[in-house]
């Protein structure tokens, strides 16, 4: 791992070097570690850089949200990775990745639903027992196990939803079921102060011109539970869908989903294409894999195979950057703001 010399980091982990440095006895803690501190093992640099990790562990998602890339069918399906990834692999992608970088936090969810992975509670044991943080986005149609979920040390669980009666959450969760979800949520609950668990549970909630009436009923089911509630404008989530009805290319499902945005497509992207950006976060800070452990394009970027850079363990960290900031569809992208979109900018 690379790891850049830092003066001020060098003289305040090493003091007598500092003190060598103001007799005048080294012009610059550089020229100490260069001479002997090198060769003495001495802390020299800052933190090596961090990434937000998205990982697929499953390959596919029980319900057909029309915002989501699974829901609107965007792209050949059959180019999609199928089946399980092995607790094995998901540490082996760990270790590697702690080779080469910082990790702030591992997510087990990208484009598809975690909790139907049969061994969900040890992958994430996978990642507690590399001290790490782990985060669980999930629709909760499906809880086999909460009390084991919550026992294996997960850190935070997101609850993703966009309605309270069955008639209105069925528009935005497609092939849902919000009455199976509440009885999950108070589930969840009952596990949580059994296990004496510490996971962070939020709800979170998606609005539609049609669904704001029922916002307040779910936060205080939400609250009533002990969990977080929140939420956020629905917005189109593929990078690639979002320029096709730029282009024109509009489905009538996409006509559909455009006419129940909170904030219309087009006026966001009005607002968003403003600022001229020429890096990118989800590119810079986010590192996407899927269920068959491939490093791909971003998290926002569909399944596509063109999106796939390779497999994460077989290229380094530096490769798969190099590779990924010479795809082109990140031109297009960026030109329109589309990650500040994502971002909810212009909530």
């Amino acid at each position: 791992m690379a790891i850049a010399f830092d003066e001020t980091v060098y003289l305040t982990a090493n003091p007598d070097v500092a003190a060598a440095v103001q007799r005048g006895d080294f012009a610059s803690g550089l020229e100490h570690f260069e001479k002997f501190g090198r060769h003495e093992g001495r802390v020299f640099g800052v933190s090596p850089k961090r990434y937000v990790f998205y990982i697929d562990v499953f390959s596919n998602c029980n319900l057909r949200c029309p915002s989501c890339l699974v829901g609107n069918k965007f792209g050949n399906r059959s180019d999609w990775p199928r089946g399980l990834m092995s607790p094995a692999l998901l540490g082996q992608i760990l270790d590697k990745a702690l080779s080469e970088c910082g990790i702030s936090v591992v997510g087990l969810y990208n484009w598809t639903e975690p909790l139907l992975h049969p061994e969900i509670a040890a992958l994430i044991r996978t990642i507690k027992d590399r001290g790490l943080l782990c985060h669980v986005s999930s629709n909760l149609n499906v809880l086999r196990d909460p009390e084991k979920l919550l026992g294996s040390g997960l850190d935070a669980l997101r609850v993703s939803l966009s309605g309270f009666t069955q008639s209105v959450y069925s528009r935005g969760h497609r092939g849902g079921d919000i009455e199976k979800v509440k009885n999950n949520m108070g589930r969840l609950a009952k596990a949580k102060a059994a296990t004496g668990s510490h996971t962070h549970i939020e709800v979170f909630y998606h609005r539609y011109r049609y669904n704001e009436d029922e916002i307040k009923p779910m936060e205080e089911l939400s609250r009533s539970l002990g969990f977080e509630f929140n939420s956020t404008l629905a917005y189109v989530t593929q990078v690639e869908k979002i320029l096709a009805i730029v282009e024109g290319q509009q489905t009538p499902e996409d006509k559909e989903l455009l006419a129940d945005l909170v904030v219309p497509l087009d006026r966001a992207l009005e607002v968003t294409s403003r600022s001229r950006k020429t890096s990118c976060t989800l590119l810079e800070d986010i590192i996407t894999i899927d269920v068959a452990g491939n490093a791909m394009l971003c998290c926002g970027s569909s399944m596509d195979r063109k999106n796939v850079i390779g497999n994460f363990l077989d290229l380094s960290l530096d490769k798969i950057q190099e590779r990924r900031r010479q795809m082109t569809l990140c031109g297009p992208c960026l030109r329109l703001g589309i990650p500040d979109y994502f971002a909810g900018a212009i909530a």
